[in-house]
């Protein structure tokens, strides 16, 4: 029982006792009004008596009737219904009590709307986005998707209920084995002679506090054929760009030297004119040879190595200073290869016109990896080139093959790392990139 219904009810029972006691007393002193008298009393004292009753009756079960309304209020908030309202006439010490319910069902109200919009506009979001979404319960189950889920799936309506290995059958075998291992990055595979690549992003989220698995597909045929078509292009470009600087000189110097032994005169010419075409033709050997060596990229050996004895040999072909201790004796890298890197960035570095004090290799220890920082003073690079310098025949170089950067790249990107590139805010370049501090396993 409420506190408020109870002080009611301790009210009425003093009111009553009082009216009983001064019945009692009236009746006590009958033997000196009279007896009539005190019977007119008594019955006045009577009727009041049961007005008042009656009065406080009604005032409790009004009362009351506020508390039922608060106590389906407060339960209708369990049901998850904020819609009940409760106007506070009575009793002042309910009213406060009351406006507290109302303005705490006015908020949730709010609050749900809020939450429903947004709920709404995140999931058109979702079904408009060009990837294909999906949450699978811990028991491969699916809980939510859009409608990219059902153009890769090839499955018509819902998904919600059905479990991943029943939705897999019309899906293409990569793409099946990748979903299957819960796999993430990117796969291409031909299909009825037509090439097909996909990005695919595993993660584990939480949701009911409970582990689900979120798969995220993009269909990317179309952007990296286009990106393959334009690499092409600018490699045939790039490519007839040099066989012309090397063919047309050698075409002239050759039809000098028919024009000199046919005439039989200026012969002292001749040893020049042959040296000339056989440097041309050297040059262009070795532009040949240097996109056979990106084309024929050998796969890392991987091997226990010393860090000091790598980064001595580089430095006598190219200075730096070191720039800190080395944090640790050995990594896990091809040495050949990792050299090859080095000696890359500092030649770079050398051509950029920095003061050879400032160019210097920092080493540093990043949990599992090493992380080698090669910075600059130089001229930096451009803002708007700095993502595009590791692509294959881009170059912010007068006559540059585009490749240097490019293999340094994937000799990093094959030793599970990644290679960056920023300008440092004073001038000059800072290459960053991490090798495996510990045996890893290499993908095939």
């Amino acid at each position: 029982m409420q506190h408020n219904e109870l002080s009611l009810l301790h009210k009425t029972s003093y009111s009553l006792l009082a009216c009983f006691t001064l019945f009692w007393f009236i009746y006590a002193a009958g033997g000196q009004f009279g007896y009539q008298g005190v019977w007119l009393t008594a019955v006045a004292f009577a009727s009041s008596f049961i007005c008042l009753s009656s009065a406080l009756l009604y005032f409790v079960s009004f009362q009351q009737k506020q508390l039922d309304a608060l106590h389906d209020g407060i339960k209708s908030f369990k049901d998850g219904d904020f819609s009940i309202r409760i106007h506070p006439d009575g009793d002042k010490h309910l009213a406060p009590i009351l406006d507290l319910y109302n303005d705490l069902a006015r908020n949730l109200t709010e609050q749900r709307q809020t939450l429903s919009q947004k709920e709404h506009l995140l999931d058109s979001i979702v079904q408009a986005s060009p990837m294909a979404i999906v949450l699978f319960n811990p028991f491969k189950q699916v809980v939510y998707h859009n409608q990219q889920a059902n153009e890769l799936l090839k499955v018509a309506g819902s998904l919600k209920g059905k479990e991943l290995y029943g939705l897999l059958d019309n899906v293409s075998a990569p793409i099946r084995t990748f979903l299957l291992e819960q796999g993430s990055g990117i796969i291409s595979f031909e299909h009825n002679d037509l090439k097909h690549s996909y990005y695919i992003a595993n993660q584990t989220v939480t949701y009911n506090h409970q582990p689900h698995q979120l798969v995220l597909c993009k269909d990317l045929s179309l952007e990296i054929g286009k990106e393959e078509l334009q690499l092409w292009k600018n490699a045939i470009r790039l490519i007839s760009h040099e066989l012309n600087n090397s063919l047309a000189p050698i075409s002239s110097l050759t039809s000098s030297a028919e024009a000199i032994l046919e005439k039989n005169t200026h012969l002292d010419l001749l040893p020049d004119i042959l040296q000339t075409i056989n440097q041309r033709a050297s040059n262009l050997n070795a532009f040949i040879a240097k996109y056979a060596e990106f084309a024929r990229l050998p796969k890392p050996n991987i091997s226990k190595q010393s860090l000091a004895s790598t980064l001595q040999n580089v430095q006598k072909l190219y200075t730096f200073e070191l720039l800190a201790d080395l944090p640790c004796e050995h990594a896990y890298f091809d040495v050949l290869q990792l050299e090859q890197v080095l000696i890359n960035l500092l030649k770079n570095a050398h051509e950029s016109g920095s003061n050879l004090s400032d160019i210097g290799i920092k080493v540093v220890k990043d949990y599992d990896r090493v992380r080698f920082a090669v910075v600059d003073r130089g001229q930096g690079i451009t803002q708007g080139k700095i993502n595009q310098v590791t692509l294959p025949f881009f170059s912010t170089k007068q006559g540059g093959s585009g490749l240097g950067l490019s293999i340094c790249s994937e000799v990093i990107s094959a030793h599970q790392g990644q290679l960056k590139l920023k300008n440092r805010a004073n001038g000059g370049v800072m290459v960053e990139f991490d090798i495996p501090l510990k045996i890893f396993q290499q993908k095939i």
